[in-house]
Parts: C-alpha cells; sequence; structure tokens
C-alpha cells in the first residue's frame, strides 16, 4: 500500500510535456484614411438627431466668420454668475464619477465664489 502511495506521488511529480506553444494571433489591419472616412461616414448616417445650419457653427472653433468666432469663445470664457444656472461652469461639482445636484452642491458654489470661478 506505501509502495502504491508513492508511486501515484512519484508519478504526480514528474514533469509533465509542454503542449506547443500556439501560433501568435495576426496582426490588426493598418488604419488608412480611407477606413477612417468610411467609418465616419457610417456614424454619420446613422446619428437620428439631424444637425441644423444654426448649431453646425456653435463653440468658438466652429463658427464661420471670425466675429462669431470671438463671440463664441468671449461667452465660453465669460465668469458666470453665482446665483444662476451655470455657476458651476467652471468648477464643476462632482466626488470622482459622480455629479453632485441640487442644495448638495452648495459646498461647491461656495469654493467656486471663493476662488473667483463664479461672480
Amino acid at each position: 500500500m506505501i509502495y502504491t502511495m508513492l508511486a501515484g506521488l512519484l508519478a504526480a511529480a514528474a514533469p509533465q510535456p509542454e503542449p506547443p506553444p500556439s501560433p501568435p494571433p495576426p496582426p490588426p489591419p493598418a488604419l488608412t484614411d480611407e477606413m477612417i472616412k468610411k467609418a465616419v461616414r457610417e456614424i454619420v448616417a446613422e446619428d437620428p438627431r439631424p444637425v441644423d445650419a444654426a448649431n453646425r457653427s456653435a463653440g468658438a472653433y466652429g463658427a464661420v466668420t471670425p466675429h462669431g468666432r470671438i463671440s463664441a469663445a468671449f461667452e465660453q470664457a465669460r465668469v458666470p454668475d453665482c446665483l444662476h444656472d451655470d455657476a458651476l461652469k467652471h468648477q464643476p461639482a462632482t466626488i470622482g464619477p459622480i455629479n453632485v445636484v441640487g442644495p448638495y452642491s452648495l459646498p461647491w458654489v461656495i469654493a467656486a465664489a471663493l476662488r473667483g470661478k463664479c461672480n
């Protein structure tokens, strides 16, 4: 009985042959300009929201005229009023990935006022 247990232990301790290595996965295809353009066209075609001409030029860099660009840049850089909805525009009220809203965001509004992020 002892011999059979020792034989079992020796057989388990013997080195096992390693399986042959698997071939490496094929490299991903190289991205080309045509592939990127095709993907962008497909995403734009899937988007159900129509883009009107007024929103197309929104933002500081999307405006068509220099006057529109400057106006949009000034609007984005304007320091908001602390008593309005956009008081936390330059200092969002978040704890990690969680947004803090309502009366719980009052400490952030006070901090924004003290730091000069709102008037």
